[in-house]
């Protein structure tokens, strides 16, 4: 009798307390596998989201060291250019004397700014020491473009040698 009593009053109210237990626990697991996933993938987004913030900063930073780069090369060529134009001048102006060689530097700079290709629009005039076309033309020098600043340079130190600084408006 114990066991039909046993067997039909007290293991079922057993087994459903222990599947019940079972089944909570299960729940409770999946709940914290759910709490898990959703948390990872928080974490993956976030980070994704760094990772492309660094590799927009990585992409800014190479341009920047780039632009930074041809500015730094923009510049030396500048200086080479400017050393050369000055050793033109130099080379044009040194037989007629130190002091030549300044008026040069001076009217050079007034008229062109050492810009070997400045055209005045109004004149005409061209090259680091502003030809006029026809002035350039009666110069030993005329075969040669007035934008080649050597040649601008000697006919510069031709025409001075020849006619004096007073062809030229601009003194420096």
């Amino acid at each position: 009798m114990w066991v039909v009593i046993l067997v039909t009053v007290i293991l079922p109210r057993l087994t459903p307390h222990q599947q019940q237990s079972v089944s909570v626990a299960v729940t409770q697991l999946s709940a914290f596998d759910r709490n898990s996933v959703v948390q990872q993938s928080v974490n993956q987004r976030v980070q994704a989201a760094q990772m492309a913030q660094v590799q927009s900063w990585s992409l800014e930073l190479k341009q920047g060291l780039a632009n930074y780069e041809a500015q730094k090369q923009a510049e030396a060529d500048a200086q080479a250019q400017a050393a050369a134009i000055a050793k033109d001048i130099t080379d044009a102006f040194s037989p007629l004397g130190p002091a030549a060689v300044q008026w040069a530097m001076n009217v050079a700079w007034c008229e062109s700014r050492y810009h070997p290709n400045s055209v005045n629009t109004d004149s005409g005039a061209s090259g680091l020491f502003q030809f006029l076309p026809s002035t350039w033309s009666g110069t030993p020098y005329a075969s040669q473009s007035p934008f080649d600043p050597r040649a601008n340079a000697f006919a510069a130190a031709w025409l001075y040698s020849h006619y004096g600084p007073g062809r030229w408006v601009c003194q420096g």
